[in-house]
């Protein structure tokens, strides 16, 4: 998954997709921090404020758990996104546009070429019924 690329032939394109890539993982790495953070601080304050307080020891805990395990997958799929899929996604993508714009310009091409006949078509069939 590591894209190597050589200076001396890299072009602007080049260097937006490892901005982008380093932008979507320093983001990630940012969303790690405050799980962690977070997700210590709810237990700490579970285990010193609720834990000894049968009232509001288990809904508590259980709330801290679901909070933990959702957000939890929700990194996970952060993770996947960024390391594993991202950039394979946008590729994609980025190519089907490319060759669609391709595409289109030959059309254009094309349909250009098919009027300029029909326009000289038209003018010799003019001229001739002018003679």
């Amino acid at each position: 998954m590591s894209e190597e690329i050589n200076p001396a032939q890299s072009s602007t394109e080049d260097v937006q997709k490892l901005w982008q890539k380093a932008r979507h993982r320093a983001a990630f790495k940012i969303h790690l921090i405050i799980f962690v953070l977070v997700n210590a601080l709810f237990w700490v304050i579970w285990y010193f404020v609720f834990r000894n307080n049968e009232a509001t020891n288990e809904p508590v805990m259980k709330a801290v758990l679901f909070l933990s395990i959702a957000w939890l997958i929700i990194l996970i799929g952060h993770y996947v996104f960024v390391y594993v899929f991202g950039a394979t996604f946008v590729e994609k993508e980025l190519k089907k546009l490319k060759n669609q714009i391709e595409k289109d310009k030959k059309e254009i091409e094309r349909l250009k070429t098919i009027a300029e006949q029909k326009k000289a078509e038209l003018l010799k069939q003019s001229s001739e019924e002018n003679n």
